[in-house]
């Protein structure tokens, strides 16, 4: 496998139920395991959700999930597996999200991430996201996020579109 793209670079594609077991797996494996099975298995089954995820010789090794209402699409997760990061698909990812919320008619996406996570932070920035809020204890006491965001129209995420 080639997690760094090129000749079998992993392959984005639209989750379905089949892929919850992988999914949950990998979001414990990198993660920790923050959503349920049943959180991940409503998004699967919603009409408003897009999970996309990445496989690389038939295994899970990246998902990306958004919500859609009206104009505005929210970038839930984006989890890339340890042995496939840092070789772009965290990027990848996000713009094949950004593709999917742009199909769907939303024209900006919002996020959240925690300001100490620079290489998500980092990650965001490559793809045109712009801070516009922050909010305080978000994720616990003292554990604030920010708030991101991008217009679809200027959006760079390097999807595979």
């Amino acid at each position: 496998m080639n997690p760094r793209g090129g000749v079998g670079a992993p392959t984005i594609l639209p989750a379905g139920r089949s892929d919850l077991g992988a999914i949950t797996a990998l979001e414990a494996e990198a993660l920790g395991g923050a959503w349920s099975r049943e959180s991940w298995a409503e998004e699967l089954d919603s009409p408003r959700t897009g999970v996309l995820v990445a496989r690389a010789a038939g295994d899970v090794v990246g998902v990306v999930a958004l919500r859609h209402v009206e104009d505005v699409a929210d970038l839930d997760r984006v989890i890339v597996r340890p042995d496939h990061r840092r070789g772009g698909l965290g990027r990848r990812l996000v713009g094949a999200g950004l593709a999917w919320a742009r199909e769907v008619g939303a024209e900006r996406v919002l996020l959240e991430v925690a300001a100490i996570n620079a290489p998500a932070i980092a990650l965001y920035d490559a793809c045109g996201f712009n801070r516009v809020a922050e909010r305080a204890h978000y994720y616990g006491p003292g554990q604030t996020a920010l708030v991101l965001e991008t217009s679809i129209a200027t959006t760079h995420g390097g999807g595979d579109e």
